[in-house]
């Protein structure tokens, strides 16, 4: 059902929650016990500068990619070449590797905000959590398109994809992000 990869949009039905409230995830390991995967399109207020002094580029964009282990920083990226220890999850799309690799490529102009994604936290479920939650409707499964994962306009992403939905889904493209605003 679900696989590596693959794109997950909350619905409406997880507007109150806080994390995955108009949430796009991109599913970086999927097995038979767990999930993994980093929201996409929460763009935080900071930089990659303002968490890693050694950086020099200050426009390195950093999203909340979850509610576990915040403390923590992790990128998903198209430069396996480039940066050792990666891991291939899709295609041409790989998380982690050498963090100081990364820092001096970043430095050195050779990869930027179009090709790597810096997240603090990640998300998780048990298989069957995650699948329980689809089969409840708070969740599409969507293919992967890669174009959206290093998209500069991120705010306006979920409701975008509301648009391309069947049925009621499409009123909920222009909703404000509380409804009991409107």
């Amino acid at each position: 059902m679900i696989k590596s990869g693959d794109i997950l949009i909350s619905t409406p039905d997880v507007l109150g929650d806080y994390y995955f409230n108009r949430s796009i995830i991109i599913l970086t390991e999927v097995n038979a016990e767990e999930v993994v995967g980093f929201i996409i399109n929460k763009e935080l207020e900071y930089t990659l500068s303002d968490l890693e002094d050694k950086v020099k580029n200050k426009g390195i964009k950093v999203f909340s990619g979850g509610p576990v282990n915040q403390d923590n920083l992790y990128f998903i990226h198209k430069h396996p070449e480039l940066i050792n220890n990666s891991i291939k999850f899709y295609n041409n799309l790989y998380w982690g590797g050498d963090f100081k690799e990364c820092i001096s490529l970043i430095n050195n102009m050779k990869i930027n905000n179009s090709s790597i994604k810096f997240f603090t936290g990640y998300t998780g479920w048990t298989y069957n959590q995650l699948i329980e939650e689809i089969n409840s409707g708070s969740w599409v499964v969507s293919k992967n398109k890669t174009s959206e994962l290093f998209a500069k306009y991120t705010a306006k992403m979920w409701g975008e994809n509301m648009k391309k939905m069947q049925g009621n889904f499409k009123i909920w493209s222009n909703a404000p992000d509380d409804p009991q605003k409107n």
